[in-house]
């Protein structure tokens, strides 16, 4: 497997989604899926960590905020994690979207 290939690690029991890789159109499709079915569909709390993407395009943006947005609205929270001077932290800045730099 290539450094750059998507792949997702997934934490059940710390709710927590750590994602590797680049995030292009069929991985988006795929991180969708994958927030929806760790989540209960967006109604159990989830972290889901960026550090490790190389490649974060717009769509895959959008699904992150449609994820945090739809999570809000069912009483639970998709939290964005992205160190200090990653890709995913610069993009999340520009784009205006919560995010945290380490989880607690």
């Amino acid at each position: 497997m290539s450094e750059d290939q998507f792949r997702c690690d997934v934490d059940e029991a710390r709710g927590l989604l750590t994602l590797h890789g680049e995030l292009d159109e069929p991985a988006t499709v795929e991180l969708r899926d994958t927030i929806g079915k760790t989540s209960a569909d967006l109604t159990s709390s989830l972290a889901i960590d960026l550090a490790d993407v190389t490649f974060l395009p717009s769509p895959a943006i959008g699904v992150l905020a449609t994820a945090q947005a739809s999570a809000r609205r069912n009483g639970a929270d998709v939290i964005l994690v992205a160190p200090e001077g990653t890709v995913a932290q610069r993009l999340l800045t520009i784009c205006a979207l919560d995010h945290v730099a380490a989880l607690d």
